[in-house]
């Protein structure tokens, strides 16, 4: 048997290459003694109830899922069902509103055509208005040129009437501010339209049918109007003035 006290040769030459001093084998055990005589005598008891229980509950809940009743499991099916229809439902009517394919935007047409009623109560109040000026200075002149009695009474009603005219007008103002509202909420919900949409893949919308076209019928004749006076092509009412000279 080697004597653990006394190294080989080799172990000495790897001791002066590395720059270590050499340490025998006996060295390190007397080292160790310390240490292992603290350790305990005897078999060591490890406690793994936690373990034990964890493992019970995984069993509990695994017994409970294996025996669900097959009712259950079909009512869930059932109602995934429903709320996978409800999606495609949900789907088919935002195409409805927002096709990618159709050529006009609802929501645009909408605002559009609550700006042309603003921009046109706001012309007709304009005229009315000038009128109702012009009117005045009329009355002013006969009053001016009336002498007291009947007449003059008259042209002072006429006045009255031009200034129940002018209180009028203050309607312009009113619905100007409520189609403004409306015009907003409508682009509200068109960004929650977008938002929504985005959420799913554009080519599902697309392969979905275009929405019909809601066109206005006169018996047998295809209405388009009213027509914006802004759009080029579109023949005003001057032309019309002009046509009948």
């Amino acid at each position: 048997m080697r004597n653990l006290s006394k190294p080989f040769m080799a172990e000495l030459q790897k001791a002066r290459r590395t720059g270590n001093p050499y340490q025998s084998v006996v060295d390190d055990a007397t080292a160790l003694a310390p240490a292992l005589a603290s350790l305990p005598s005897g078999p060591v008891t490890v406690d793994n109830s936690d373990v034990i229980r964890a493992i019970s509950d995984l069993g509990a809940k695994l017994d409970r899922f294996l025996t669900m009743d097959a009712q259950q499991i079909d009512q869930i099916q059932v109602e995934i069902a429903d709320i996978s229809g409800r999606i495609k439902a949900t789907k088919v009517e935002m195409a409805a509103i927002r096709h990618p394919l159709a050529g006009d935007d609802k929501f645009q047409q909408a605002s559009q055509e609550l700006s042309a009623v603003v921009s046109a109560t706001e012309a007709a109040t304009n005229t009315i208005m000038a009128c109702a000026e012009e009117l005045e200075e009329v009355v002013h002149e006969l009053k001016s040129s009336l002498p007291e009695g009947y007449h003059a009474d008259r042209v002072n009603d006429m006045n009255d009437v031009i200034v129940r005219i002018y209180e009028a007008c203050n309607f312009q103002d009113l619905t100007g501010q409520r189609i403004t509202k409306v015009v907003r909420a409508l682009s509200f919900i068109e960004e929650r339209v977008d938002a929504m949409m985005s959420h799913w893949n554009k080519r599902e919308f697309e392969a979905m049918p275009l929405p019909p076209t809601v066109t206005k019928m006169d018996e047998s004749l295809e209405l388009h109007g009213p027509a914006d006076h802004q759009e080029t092509g579109n023949i005003s009412q001057a032309d019309i003035d002009a046509l009948f000279g």
